[in-house]
C-alpha cells in the first residue's frame, strides 16, 4: 500500500449535478450568496476578540441559516443530465427507469 493510496479522501467524491433552477430561485441563490459573503467578510475584518469559533456568535449563527436556506433552494431544483447521456439515451432509444 503506498503513500498515494493512504491520502486518498475518505469519502469518493460526487460527480457533478446539474440542477434546474427557474429564474427566482436563482435570483434567490445569488442573494443569498451575497449576504453570506457580506457576513462572512464582516466577522473576518472586525477586530474585536470573537473567542471560540461556533454558532455562539450570532454572526456565525446567521451565515450557518444563510447556508441552509441556500442547500435548500439548490437542492429544491430537478437534477438535469449531462448533454452527453441524453443524447446516448436517444440515439440508443432506451428509456430511464
Amino acid at each position: 500500500m503506498g503513500l498515494l493510496n493512504k491520502m486518498r479522501p475518505a469519502v469518493e467524491p460526487q460527480p457533478f449535478v446539474r440542477r434546474a433552477l427557474s429564474p427566482v430561485e436563482g435570483r434567490a441563490l445569488e442573494m443569498l450568496g451575497h449576504a453570506i459573503e457580506y457576513l462572512a467578510d464582516e466577522y473576518c475584518v472586525d477586530t474585536a476578540p470573537k473567542g471560540p469559533l461556533g454558532s455562539a456568535d450570532p454572526r456565525v449563527e446567521a451565515i450557518q441559516i444563510l447556508k441552509s436556506l441556500n442547500r435548500t433552494v439548490y437542492y429544491s431544483g430537478a437534477e438535469v443530465q449531462p448533454a452527453f447521456r441524453r443524447i446516448k439515451r436517444w440515439v440508443l432509444g432506451t428509456r430511464t427507469t
